[in-house]
């Protein structure tokens, strides 16, 4: 239907999101592995996958962009096994439905909420991007050890501890799924208290004026539909997180 900013979005966010923020991270740990391990054979069918999909996407985006990605393919390409003399007569990517792997998905979209929730544990904490700390971490203890170089990697996490219990401290806790995680460091009760106080009255704010605004006949009239569900996801977002601080608040008053 000629979307091309649709199609544009979509692209931009497959390289950024996915590519770039995923891929590329995990593949520096594939291939840290792999050169501790003296494995050549898993680190070059790492690099060569890099490659390949970095040429695969510069064809994709190449009628958008078509300047920069001639370039960029023409280094690329040869790096890829790819000959041609410009980018512009090579083929367009098809989609393969027959080579996806859902168990796969499925594992890697643990893996990624895994790293998230310790992600999130780390904002909540407001710990320092360069400060690595341990995570205590629960559940099924093949797939945490597979998982932990990943974690340890892109959670800035000096270890993963997999243990059958959560010790019992006042740190802050994330749920994904069966899994259990908790960053291990020592709580100062009275500042986290402070700090959970203050982030409670910001998010109450946010929540009063959600629910003002739905509360407004007029806007609820004359907005789009999708604008007026939006509002209302973000009202229900602010009372999850607020939920979250009570639960913090309470274990730290207990």
């Amino acid at each position: 239907n000629y979307r091309f900013d649709l199609a544009a979005r979509a692209l931009y966010e497959f390289v950024w999101d996915e590519y770039c923020d995923w891929y590329v991270e995990l593949a520096k740990v594939q291939l840290q592995r792999a050169e501790a391990n003296g494995d050549e054979p898993a680190a070059r069918g790492t690099r060569s996958m890099l490659v390949r999909e970095l040429e695969a996407t510069l064809r994709l985006a190449h009628p958008m962009m078509p300047f920069i990605t001639e370039e960029l393919w023409q280094t690329v390409a040869p790096l890829a096994g790819k000959k041609g003399e410009t980018i512009s007569l090579q083929p367009f990517p098809r989609a393969n439905p027959e080579r996806v792997d859902a168990a796969a998905d499925a594992r890697m979209a643990l893996l990624k909420d895994l790293v998230n929730a310790c992600r999130t544990l780390r904002g909540e904490m407001e710990l320092s991007p360069a400060q690595k700390v341990p995570l205590f971490a629960m559940g099924d203890a093949s797939t945490l050890a597979e998982f932990a170089p990943y974690l340890s990697a892109l959670a800035r996490l000096s270890k993963v501890e997999i243990v059958a219990e959560l010790p019992a401290t006042d740190a802050p806790t994330e749920i994904v799924g069966d899994y259990r995680m908790m960053l291990h460091i020592e709580v100062d009760a009275d500042a986290e208290r402070e700090r959970i106080d203050k982030e409670r009255a910001r998010v109450n704010g946010e929540v009063a004026k959600a629910k003002a605004k739905l509360a407004n006949e007029g806007f609820v009239a004359r907005a789009p539909a999708h604008v007026v569900e939006q509002e209302r996801a973000r009202l229900a977002g602010f009372e999850a997180t607020l939920q979250k601080l009570d639960a913090q608040r309470a274990r730290l008053s207990g």
